[in-house]
């Protein structure tokens, strides 16, 4: 007899995998990713994204400063923290890079959070939540 716990962790498994396989193409492909700070970046590049990442908060600029290093691209992704001040913060990128002609995508940030529910309240916390997912759907304990 199946169990309905370790086949609903396995989908969620599948689903995590197809979403950074898609973040990790868009990435190859030039997209820059935006996060807040170092930490979100060494969670990607754990999750193994190896494009360009770009911190917000590490560089100690001010924002309108940072948005203009994304002046001449044509999109970038947006994936800031699932809390409060992550959300604030990813709807004015969103209505600063739309307003400069930047496509800003914020797919990945919804579909990680429709995934994660309230697992999940950083980027940085992302590893361990593919991890804790994996050990699940084995039927194990993390």
């Amino acid at each position: 007899m199946r169990n309905p716990r370790i086949d609903l962790y396995t989908r969620k498994m599948e689903r995590a995998t197809r979403i950074f396989e898609d973040l990790q193409e868009q990435s190859d492909a030039g997209v820059p990713i935006i996060v807040e700070g170092r930490r979100d970046e060494a969670a990607l590049r754990k999750l193994g994204i190896k494009g360009t990442v770009l911190c917000l908060k590490a560089t100690g600029e001010p924002r309108f400063r940072f948005i203009e290093r994304l002046d001449g691209s044509k999109r970038a992704i947006l994936l800031t923290d699932f809390d409060r001040e992550g959300g604030e913060l990813g709807t004015w990128l969103y209505q600063e890079l739309s307003y400069r002609g930047i496509l800003a995508d914020n797919q990945v940030w919804r579909k990680i959070r429709g995934l994660a529910r309230t697992e999940v309240r950083s980027v940085e916390e992302l590893p361990s939540f593919v991890r804790a997912l994996e050990i699940r759907s084995k039927g194990l304990r993390p």
